[in-house]
């Protein structure tokens, strides 16, 4: 990534990090919620990242390389059974997300491309983790935890306000539950990004150092990501925004081309 100051783990520390915050009005949270995933049959995860790429893709000048994370309780395979379990079991894995050239003028297409991209990973990334410590040829193992920690994370929690109103009497707690990282580690990414539901609004929280960026970098790069999240907002609620991709008929196996030649025969039906 750019950076405004020479990037060292001396610099990068858990005492050294700052937050700033980005969010969504309410009507536009809405929108996110309702209108786009209609229009490419998409998760949110999908428009956020879409709007990172974009943002990256943007200010770096090359593909957004990601350390993606889950909270791994999702339900990954048949007969999985978490409810007697508390807790997480975090996924954390690398996605690169390189978008075609046009896409800075074409929202849609940046869209289903990341869309596209996270279809095709199994199983969420949990595997990743699994093949990098336990898979039993060790030079399988050599390779995986030989790969660079992406410099970005992003981590989207969930609808905060969905959770709560199944739990009534339960709300977030006003106190601060105080550092969970000591302030002398060695931060794991120059950039971490946290976004959640809460309060009828998206809000984006981006950490960094500022021994590596100035505040106001790391500003410009909020505002950016919401202008790219707003257009692919506008761009999803035009009625002819819309379009099928192989991983919406993954049962089938079809690639691009495929699905490409079966809609073009149905044109030729209709």
């Amino acid at each position: 990534l750019p950076t405004d100051f020479p990037a060292s783990p001396e610099a990068n520390t858990e005492a050294s990090a700052q937050s700033i915050a980005a969010a969504l009005s309410p009507e536009e949270t809405q929108a996110l919620l309702r209108d786009v995933p209609a229009a490419y049959r998409t998760e949110i995860n999908d428009v956020l990242l879409a709007a990172l790429a974009l943002t990256l893709q943007e200010w770096s000048g090359q593909p957004a390389l990601i350390a993606l994370e889950g909270h791994g309780r999702e339900e990954l395979f048949p007969n999985l059974d978490l409810s007697r379990t508390v807790g997480w079991f975090t996924a954390l894995y690398p996605v690169r997300l390189a978008l075609p050239p046009d896409s800075l003028r074409n929202p849609g297409l940046a869209l289903r491309t990341v869309k596209e991209t996270l279809r095709a990973i199994p199983n969420r990334g949990v595997g990743f983790g699994i093949l990098r410590y336990l898979h039993p040829d060790p030079s399988v193992r050599q390779q995986l935890q030989a790969i660079d920690r992406p410099q970005v994370a992003f981590n989207y929690l969930g609808q905060f306000d969905q959770a709560l109103a199944q739990m009534p009497g339960f709300g977030p707690a006003p106190e601060s539950p105080g550092p969970d990282r000591s302030p002398q580690d060695a931060r794991s990414h120059l950039l971490e990004i946290t976004g959640a539901i809460a309060g009828g609004r998206l809000q984006m929280e981006w950490e960094f150092s500022p021994h590596i960026h100035r505040p106001k970098t790391i500003q410009r790069l909020a505002q950016a990501f919401l202008d790219h999240l707003r257009a692919l907002i506008q761009h999803c609620q035009d009625p002819d925004a819309s379009a099928l991709a192989p991983s919406d008929f993954a049962e089938f196996g079809w690639d691009e081309e495929d699905l490409s030649a079966i809609l073009e025969a149905i044109d030729d039906v209709e």
